[in-house]
Formats: structure tokens, sequence, C-alpha cells
């Protein structure tokens, strides 16, 4: 009797051919359709041995027969705090599949944070013509980076050979790209905050991240120092960003991540003024056809064909960690 390859994920018609060619004659694959009713969607849960896809993660209960999961996602929070993730199987995310687009948005919150662009938008809305003194250079800076993987080593390579100093800090130390002057741990973040003129954070929700810039650590940070964050929401203390803001810390904060999402309409942070708020858009480049779309798909077939032929997988989800595992493991 064949298994069952659940997809859930939309695919080109090319891709849907190259899946079933891969399935051959171990497995049946099976595309979601809209028209389907809970019975059925709940019947093909039960029985998948591979879903290509996001399912609710209350939804996972059923699924007693899974292997492995792949999801185009990098973030695996939702599915690893929830505990419902089958034991034994296997969850891919797509770590790498978005280092350009998110690096693109966190350095375009930066520059015109920077260049004061959004007072110089609200100018432009009232038909005012005034030079605002003066811009903060991001030539020369010294930059931290919270998140050192696939979207903190494009923003380090892209701003190289615009400042002088950049710092990484990531889970474990080891070996890293020469993007970066140095590369640190959480341990030793509250000696880099205070040398910090830019802190760009691209990191995931563990339970090392939640709530990491606090109070304190914000406190910590240069007054004129300009703070993005397009990881995770939880990373920041909100309630405590608007109290430093009032003190009259940072040039400027870029969130395009918060806790909770959406924001509140009557949070306080939509009327600071020093505040760039975009709603989790980072990643909002990857729609059909684009070259985001195409490297999730073409990864997630890879690892299915790896997967069939009992072969090691790329991106496998360490759940004790929450990140994916530094090698190929089968």
């Amino acid at each position: 009797m064949k298994k069952k390859i659940l997809v859930l994920y939309r695919l080109d018609e090319e891709s849907k051919s190259r899946l079933i060619e891969l399935a051959g004659t171990m497995y049946e694959v099976t595309f979601y359709s809209s028209e389907w009713n809970w019975a059925r969607y709940c019947y093909e849960l039960q029985e998948a041995s591979i879903i290509i896809g996001e399912p609710k993660s209350e939804e996972l209960r059923l699924c007693r027969k899974l292997e492995l999961m792949h999801i185009s996602w990098s973030g695996v929070d939702y599915y690893v705090e929830a505990g419902t993730f089958p034991d034994g199987a296997i969850l891919c995310n797509m770590t790498g599949a978005y280092g350009r687009i998110l690096s693109e948005h966190m350095l375009a919150m930066l520059l015109s944070l920077c260049r004061r662009l959004p007072e110089y938008q609200t100018q432009q809305n009232a038909g005012l013509w005034n030079i605002l003194l003066y811009d903060k250079p991001v030539e020369g800076s010294s930059v931290l980076i919270l998140g050192a993987g696939d979207v903190g080593t494009t923003l380090a390579t892209w701003m190289r050979p615009m400042v002088n100093r950049i710092v990484g800090v990531r889970r474990v130390p080891r070996d890293y790209p020469s993007c970066f002057d140095e590369m640190i741990t959480l341990e030793q973040l509250d000696d880099y905050l205070p040398q910090a003129d830019l802190i760009l954070c691209c990191m995931p929700s563990t339970t090392q991240t939640a709530g990491l810039l606090n109070e304190r650590r914000l406190r910590l940070m240069k007054k004129d120092s300009v703070l993005v964050n397009a990881g995770r929401g939880n990373l920041i203390d909100l309630d405590a960003l608007n109290r430093v803001l009032d003190d009259g810390w940072f040039w400027g904060v870029g969130l395009d991540v918060t806790e909770p999402e959406p924001l509140p309409q009557e949070h306080r942070l939509w009327k600071q003024s020093r505040v760039m708020i975009t709603p989790h858009a980072s990643g909002n480049s990857f729609g059909p056809g684009s070259p985001t779309d195409q490297k999730i798909i073409k990864t997630m077939l890879s690892n299915v064909e790896h997967f069939i032929k009992g072969e090691p997988v790329e991106n496998r989800v360490d759940f004790s960690t929450g990140y994916r595992l530094l090698k190929k493991e089968g």
C-alpha cells in the first residue's frame, strides 16, 4: 500500500509533475483543494506520511503517520512551542530562503531612518520645503547584528563597504565569514550594546531570545543609536521601548515585527515620531513565480527526494533549540 504525500503549499504545474515523478511507486501525491470539506481534510492529515506546507499546530494531533513535514517558513516557534508535533517526525524549515528580501527591507528601514525620510514624507504631505538638520551617517558606524545566520550575514556583506566595524551575535561560537569583524554570543551582549551605533535584529523566537531586549538592555544602547527589528516581535519589550523613547533614547527605531501582531491601534508606539512600523512585510516579495518562491519549492522537492531515497535532508529543525541543525541530518 502506498504512503501518502499531502501538499498544502501552492505548486506550479511543472513542480507538481516533478513531485509526482519523485513519488514514483512508493507514494501517492494529494494536492489540497479548497473544495474539500472538513472530514476530507482531516482524513488526508491522518493518512499523510509527508506534508508539504503548514497545517495548524492543533491539526498535527491528527497526523499519526507523519514522518516528514516541510514548511515554507524560516521561523519554527509556532510548531516548537505548541507541543503538538508528532514524536519521531522530521520538521524541515526554509532557513536560507529569505536572506536577501529581509535584508533589503531592514536596510531600507535603516537608511530611511538615518536620512530622516519619514520626516520628509510628513513634510511632503503638508507641502513643506524644509531641510532637516542633521542626518545620521552610516559611513564609519559600528554595527551590531543580532542573528548572524542567512539574513544577518547578507546584511553584513552588503554593509561591509559602508561601515567601520560589524559584530555578529549568534547562539553558539563557531567560525564566521569575513564580512564580520567579530562574533559573540548572547552572554557577551551587554558589553557590546553600548558600543554600537546601529543595532539590527533578525533572530528567531526561542526561550533565549524572547524578551532579550528589555528596558535595561535598551538603556545600555547609545542614545543616538538606530534599532531595527525584522526577526520576531517578542525580542523587544515594547512597553519598555516606549518608556525609553519618551526619555530621549534612539535616533530612530524600525519595527517590522511586534508582540502582539497586529499591533493594536491604540498602542502608543504608533504615535512615536522616531518609530517606523511596517506590518511584518519584510518577506512580502515571494509571490508565486518569484525567485524566493522558486527557491522554496526547489528546496522542498529536493528534501522530499532525499527523504524518499533515505538520504540526509537539509534544514532539519532541532526542537531542543528552535534552530536548524548545523549539518545535514537524516
